[in-house]
């Protein structure tokens, strides 16, 4: 995905907000209000679009008792109860390269941060940790070839069965001997006398690698990319560092981390003067939907200030994301340590960002700058 995407989209808006895509046979739906209208409906839009083990593709009453158990381990207070490991991963990554005065904001951060902290809430000895960052990147790879209807290149193929076998490995030893990790909390779980089942397990973990590390892998990166690209905004976060929350809300709207959402139609039903057939697929864009005029004035302005920020980024209705909590805190610990420790920080001009590859996702797989630490600038003040 690249940024002409968003001049497509206001295109779409504009000329076609409901539009069959004749190639893909899906219908395309490109307006905030429209989005929220399939989004919130999940009896007329069915998330049904797999084999159903994956809490994404379950339907009430299933997704319900699913959802209800693993929202367990992302609770505000287990959140909260992750705030000081989450600063120390971080503040560890920093130290790495502080002596360089350079470095890649994605690779160097950005991608380890929320790995790292999905690795220690599975409770994956730190040995297996680097492995399991190896498998991520074709794991997503895979998925997102699935969605796109492709099938997944052999080498991707071949590193999900080697995860899905080490994560079966795992599930098996929790079950045998728990501990006080995540995938113990989802065997031992129980709602109404129900427990999930192994694979369902395995599903949530393969979920949580997913959706979890490269939303934020993302997050993180663009919202520094945006500050970058805005000098006036990163000075007005410099000045007042109160302001991060917004800078993070205003970021996930702007440059929208996961680009759409898949649904399916149990029944005909008009949308935007449209008639979309039962058993049609749907595609709501999301980024298309936050910047839509109607919804965000002067939406493809980037504005730190912005209040009432009710974007799609973390979707609409009953599967709005487990893990935005836990996002929001690893993105705000990040940028804030990043930005106290180091200054000056502006684009390395001797090495070009690197925008993902991508369809489904917006971000990028490399980002270098260059810096000084505080204590260095400190001290020149000084003197």
């Amino acid at each position: 995905m690249t940024n002409d995407a968003y001049s497509h989209y206001a295109h779409m808006r504009a000329t076609a907000p409901v539009h069959f895509n004749d190639t893909l046979q899906v219908w395309e739906v490109y307006g905030y209000h429209d989005i929220q209208t399939v989004l919130g409906d999940p009896k007329t839009f069915s998330s049904d679009l797999s084999d159903g083990k994956m809490m994404v593709f379950m339907d009430p009453p299933r997704h319900t008792q699913f959802r209800r158990l693993v929202a367990r381990a992302f609770t505000s207070k287990v959140i909260a109860d992750l705030e000081p490991k989450v600063q120390a991963i971080t503040e560890a990554l920093l130290d790495r390269v502080e002596a360089a005065g350079r470095m890649d904001l994605v690779k160097d951060l950005a991608f380890p941060l929320p790995v790292t902290v999905i690795a220690e809430l599975l409770g994956l000895p730190a040995a297996d940790h680097d492995k399991f960052k190896q498998w991520s990147i074709p794991a997503i790879r895979a998925a997102e070839m699935e969605l796109m209807g492709q099938v997944p290149a052999p080498e991707f193929v071949a590193a999900v069965d080697e995860l899905d076998a080490y994560l079966a490995r795992l599930i098996a030893s929790r079950r045998d001997h728990p501990t006080g990790d995540l995938v113990s909390g989802l065997l031992a779980a129980e709602v109404d006398g129900e427990r999930l089942t192994l694979q369902e397990v395995a599903s949530t973990c393969r979920l949580l690698l997913i959706a979890g590390f490269e939303t934020t892998t993302n997050l993180i990166g663009n919202t520094l990319q945006l500050l970058l690209a805005h000098p006036r905004a990163m000075r007005q976060l410099e000045a007042d560092p109160e302001l991060l929350p917004s800078v993070i809300e205003e970021a996930l709207r702007f440059n929208t981390p996961f680009q759409f959402f898949a649904r399916r139609a149990t029944r005909d039903v008009e949308l935007g003067g449209q008639l979309i057939r039962a058993g049609q697929q749907v595609m709501t864009f999301n980024a298309s939907g936050n910047r839509d005029e109607s919804a965000f004035p002067h939406a493809d302005t980037f504005d730190i200030t912005r209040t009432a920020n009710r974007h799609l980024s973390f979707g609409h209705g009953i599967h709005y994301c487990l893990g935005a909590g836990l996002g929001r805190l690893e993105a705000r610990v990040a940028i804030s340590t990043l930005l106290r420790r180091f200054c000056r920080l502006q684009r390395d001009e001797g090495r070009a960002a690197e925008p993902l590859q991508s369809v489904v996702l917006f971000g990028f797989s490399s980002l270098p700058v260059v810096f000084e630490t505080s204590e260095a600038v400190s001290e020149l003040n000084v003197e």
